[in-house]
């Protein structure tokens, strides 16, 4: 039972695909060198901490979670919402700025385990694409300025306001190394040249190697270059969180907007592996991964971790079976640090940099930008506030605007279903109902055939109200109504009682009115509010045929007769001409 739910890929353990996934772990293992030292960099952190992250985070989130090729880690927005939440606080790389780290991982760890354990997966659902495109576009330009001082080797500070940084910039520029500029260059130019002619291969460590070689040999010539200090122990040890009342309380808001990121982020990377492996996803499982790993991983000197796009694409590409992938990758992680620890003394400082530049210039969502700007105003709005909040104030901020913005727009849509009247299209298939308005279509001078699509409740009912009216001062008044409720998602006994009341008013008039519904629990809950009994349970039908059927009869038949364009087929015009025939 615990197998079937929690490790279902035991069974497809073999031979072939332990080795596809041995290949895939050694792929992994490569990347994940550099991109540890670029992440943790972004966060204020040495490097060993993107390594600890690298190693602990895999293993916990691919058992727990459900996807099996997801691989979890360090990653650039979650180091950049570190370092901007942490920065003003504590100074950059001190030991109480590492331990702020650690116990603001341990508190979003937290966060994201209540959140899987209460089931509200569903949470993910209230934040747009677009916030998370603008959000990550944002953070991207951040990160690549962040490391400008790096890459040219001069004194300028992080980015915390664009505009006081651009202000300043001149000024710094003049005194760029240009020795390490053109480590940078190279550096670059290597690793987008090796990823033009081998995707395979890994460009990012390859071109810090060629960097090292680049620096090693400028500097002979006084280059005066700056490379990595020498790492300390490269194997994670067990510590514990400093939970100190001050510390958790001034570092809570900012582990809340982290956390939130965190899940959304590894959410959004799981279900778009998913579209390529065929599997299922459980957000909420992914809640429990990324919650437990954080929260494990705070004991171990992990920093904060969430599903890294790169490092799980390249592990679908490297034809990975099972989750047995990610545990190898932390493994052969755990083996080659020893390794090449050696050498990270000799990896210049601004090759790190123009990597992590690199990789902020590959964030920015330049399609999703393109996208939305061609088919929604209301996304690319939402997409630009929450970029320009991000650069303009903080990444959490930029984020909360962008969540706010994006609920408020979720609301108003739920607010304003779509009420329409609609009218038969004939064609080879059939008969269709379609939005008689759209599409220019005639209506009986008779009937008003309405459809209404969304959620009828109380802060919908006044727009319903106005759309009705709207469409009887167009169509002028008429003797019967159709209602379509079969496209009703949702209503209350507000809703009900303001259908109520439009139907006694109508048939108080001398009108008539016919329901349209097929779900079963949609009639119950109308009968349960008592709807039926303005319109008579005899009115209510299950399908338009039905209630077609029904009114048409009682028509009054010198309108019928006068009438120029018959556009039902059980109109007495329609059926004397077929009789004819």
């Amino acid at each position: 039972m615990i197998q079937a739910h929690w490790f279902p890929w035991i069974n497809q353990v073999n031979r072939d695909s332990l080795k596809a996934d041995l290949f895939a772990a050694l792929t992994g293992a490569s990347l994940a060198i550099p991109q540890g030292i670029a992440f943790a960099a972004i966060a204020g952190l040495p490097p060993q901490y993107g390594f600890y992250c690298a190693i602990v985070a895999p293993i916990i989130t691919v058992l727990l979670g459900s996807s099996w090729h997801m691989v979890c880690g360090p990653t650039t927005a979650i180091s950049a919402l570190l370092y901007s939440a942490l920065h003003d606080q504590f100074p950059v790389g001190s030991d109480i700025y590492i331990q702020a780290v650690i116990t603001l991982t341990f508190i979003a760890g937290i966060i994201q385990l209540i959140l899987a354990l209460g089931g509200f997966g569903i949470v993910s659902q209230f934040v747009s694409h677009s916030v998370m495109a603008g959000f990550i576009t944002g953070a991207a330009i951040l990160i690549i300025f962040s490391q400008l001082d790096s890459a040219l080797q001069i004194k300028a500070n992080r980015p915390d306001n664009l505009f006081h940084y651009f202000l300043e910039l001149p000024d710094h520029l003049v005194l760029t190394n240009h020795y390490a500029l053109a480590v940078s260059v190279v550096t670059v130019c290597s690793a987008l040249l090796i990823k033009y002619l081998n995707r395979r291969l890994p460009h990012y460590l390859l071109a810090l190697i060629l960097g090292a070689l680049f620096s090693t040999y400028i500097n002979r010539d006084g280059g005066n270059v700056v490379t990595l200090e020498r790492l300390p122990s490269m194997i994670p040890s067990f510590s514990l969180p400093n939970l100190s009342t001050g510390l958790v309380g001034d570092i809570f808001p900012s582990a809340l907007a982290i956390a939130l990121v965190g899940l959304l982020e590894a959410t959004s990377i799981a279900k778009a592996i998913s579209l390529k492996t065929n599997q299922k996803i459980q957000v909420n499982r992914e809640f429990l991964g990324q919650g437990v790993s954080n929260l494990i991983g705070s004991f171990f000197s992990s920093y904060m971790s969430s599903g890294s796009f790169t490092r799980s694409g390249i592990n679908v590409e490297s034809g990975a079976k099972t989750p047995i992938a990610v545990i190898l990758m932390s493994l052969f992680l755990v083996g080659l640090l020893p390794i090449v620890a050696p050498i990270f003394i000799y990896v210049p400082v601004a090759s790190i940099a123009s990597i992590i530049m690199l990789v902020g210039w590959r964030l920015f969502a330049f399609k999703e930008i393109k996208h939305y700007w061609r088919h929604s105003k209301q996304e690319t709005a939402v997409l630009w506030v929450t970029l320009i909040g991000t650069l303009c104030f903080s990444m959490e901020i930029g984020l909360y605007i962008g969540v706010s913005l994006s609920i408020c727009l979720f609301l108003k849509r739920s607010m304003q279903p779509v009420v329409k009247t609609i009218a038969p299209m004939s064609n080879e298939q059939g008969r269709f109902f379609h939005n008689a308005k759209r599409y220019e279509l005639n209506t009986c001078p008779q009937v008003h055939f309405f459809s209404i699509e969304g959620a009828v409740f109380f802060g919908s009912l006044e727009h319903i109200e106005q759309k009705m009216v709207s469409l009887i001062r167009r169509e002028g008044e008429k003797p019967y109504w159709i209602i379509n409720g079969n496209d009703m998602t949702d209503f209350d006994e507000h809703g009900i009682h303001f259908l109520n009341s439009m139907i006694e008013r109508h048939k108080a008039s001398g009108g008539n009115v016919a329901w349209i519904m097929r779900s079963r629990w949609k009639l119950d809950k109308c009968e349960q509010y008592k709807l039926f009994d303005a319109i008579g349970k005899e009115n209510v039908y299950p399908a338009k045929q039905g209630a077609l059927g029904a009114i048409i009869p009682t028509l009054d038949i010198g309108v019928c007769e006068q009438c120029q364009c018959p556009i039902f087929t059980e109109c007495p015009k329609k059926r004397s001409f077929r009789a004819n025939q």
